[in-house]
Formats: C-alpha cells, structure tokens, sequence
C-alpha cells in the first residue's frame, strides 16, 4: 500500500516537531504502512533539527508490502521516503 503525507504550507522551525506529530496520511492506510509513517515521522524530526532557516517543509511517503508479500514484477519493495526542505520568508 503507497501512502503520503505533506505540510500543506510551510512551517515556522519552532512548531516543525508537533506539526509533524499531526501529520495525517492523504487517505486510510494499514497497519505496515501506518507503521512506516511513524518511522518516517520520527526521521523527519531528527533530520529538521539540522536543517537550517526558518521555515521548514516536510514530504513522507512509501510503500508497505503486507505480510507474506511475493516480489512481482512491476510492483514496489517496501520504502519510505523523508524530505525536510529550507524555506525562505
């Protein structure tokens, strides 16, 4: 199952941590992936704590297999994806 979930807008670096905290996923996702964003989520806080500036924005995303999942040609592996960028005034 993909999953995603964005800062809508940018985010002053003082409020980055509970911004994150709410982050909800752009529609109902599983257990693995909900497992996934909190890994990402977790990522995405210690990363936005040496990323200078201050604005922040923050982009998540993956893709969870579930259990027993056989590789398949043209289907994704498990990933998770973590982007925290610098933004200006």
């Amino acid at each position: 199952m993909s999953w995603s979930a964005n800062l809508k807008e940018k985010t002053a670096k003082r409020d980055i941590e509970t911004a994150i905290d709410i982050l909800l996923p752009d529609h109902v996702i599983d257990d693995m992936a909900y497992d996934q964003l909190r890994a990402a989520k977790r990522a995405a806080k210690e990363i936005a704590k040496s990323v200078p500036g201050p604005f922040l924005s923050v982009i998540l995303s993956g893709h969870a297999n579930g259990v027993g999942w056989q590789k398949k040609e043209g289907w994704a592996n498990d990933t998770i994806s973590v982007t925290v960028t610098q933004m200006t005034e």
